[in-house]
């Protein structure tokens, strides 16, 4: 294993961060992940930690055939936000922007870069285009933390094979995200993971991490029509609630995550296997999730539980208000026919705040949307 160490500059006199990188094997390809990039959330963490422990023991006995990086936590800004004993990190306290959001490259850019290299060669458009990102990403600004941040994230993930951010929810069943036009691999990943909620993105809109990797290859694929032979997978992997941070869950996803890495062709003889499953596998577009806000300021009291299938109109939750001259509540029906696969840990709501996901049957927000800011 190689480390490396790649500074940030320094935001205020004395102090100064760095992004630690350790990266496995050699190959032409390469798989990269990263955990923590909402410094917020911290199971990922954990998670990391035992699949290093594995791969230490998989490059000893010459079991890594590519690259393997691993970013171990990937917000260092955001792992300083302590405030009167609580850890904001989802958003940069100078710009107010969301550490995951507001890294894609300019498709334009890269189309004038690189369209015209573009022929009926896959691997050789490949290349080039994995070429004329790098070059994009060392020629973004580094200005503000968080623009360095991304930029020494980027540099390292860009060109990856394969791209797993490792997050987690408030509260949540386990699930992950991935474009819709990579389903086969998705499945592949919920399967070795044992995730049955699987939410699949059209990446050319609003994108996140993860569809920052993936939403050059489909847009120039869509605008020259020219072929490429292995465009990057990428996957958000939400690892259940922000509590969730034991030993015995990351010792399983990080299972998970090998068989993953094995049956893709970056390890072998690892002994991993693909994690049972609870529940009845659901795979559908994120248009179809619906967003539960909150009518109002108060309490939230929970009539039902994580995983319950609910139906339009039934009792999902109560709002306590507070300030009412008597005890009082209001009712909050599910909004849609579905399956409840994620709830706020943060009981005192505001109105439009979200308290909680259904996975429905129906479209709910517009294709390339992102489900919260």
């Amino acid at each position: 294993m190689i480390t490396k160490h790649l500074p940030l500059p320094s935001p205020a006199p004395g102090m100064q961060r760095h992004l630690m990188v350790h990266e496995y094997g050699s190959g032409p390809r390469k798989a990269y992940l990263q955990a923590g990039l909402h410094a917020d959330e911290w199971p990922g963490l954990l998670t990391l930690q035992h699949l290093m422990a594995s791969l230490d023991t998989l490059e000893q006995a010459g079991h890594i055939h590519q690259r393997v990086v691993i970013v171990p936590f990937a917000n260092p800004v955001g792992m300083n936000q302590r405030l009167f004993g609580k850890f904001p990190g989802r958003f940069d306290a100078t710009t107010g922007q969301n550490f995951n959001r507001g890294m894609s490259l300019s498709i334009g850019a890269l189309t004038h870069r690189v369209g015209h290299l573009l022929g009926a060669d896959a691997e050789l458009n490949d290349g080039h285009l994995r070429e004329a990102m790098r070059q994009l990403v060392s020629e973004k600004s580094g200005g503000y933390e968080i623009e360095a941040l991304h930029k020494a994230l980027l540099s390292q993930s860009i060109d990856a094979h394969l791209m797993l951010d490792l997050h987690c929810d408030d509260e949540a069943l386990p699930h992950v995200f991935y474009g819709d036009h990579q389903r086969s691999t998705g499945d592949q990943l919920g399967d070795c993971l044992g995730f049955a909620i699987r939410l699949e993105e059209d990446v050319r809109g609003t994108v996140a991490f993860d569809g920052s990797h993936t939403q050059p290859w489909v847009s120039l694929a869509e605008s020259t029509g020219m072929p490429f032979a292995e465009p990057c997978f990428a996957a958000t992997v939400e690892l259940r609630g922000q509590k969730d941070v034991s030993d015995a869950l990351a010792r399983r996803d990080a299972e998970g995550l090998l068989a993953f890495l094995e049956r893709q062709g970056f390890v072998s003889n690892s002994g991993a296997a693909a994690q049972p499953q609870q529940g009845e596998t659901l795979s559908i577009n994120v248009d179809k999730v619906k967003v539960v806000p909150s009518p109002a300021n108060g309490l939230v009291v929970y009539h039902r539980s994580l995983g319950d299938w609910v139906d339009e109109g039934e009792l999902l939750a109560e709002i306590v208000l507070l300030d009412s001259s008597r005890p009082a509540r209001i009712p909050v029906p599910a909004p849609a026919t579905g399956r409840l696969f994620s709830q706020t840990n943060t009981f005192l709501t505001s109105p439009g705040a979200s308290i909680g996901m259904i996975a429905s049957k129906d479209q709910q927000i517009a294709p390339g949307t992102q489900l919260s800011y």
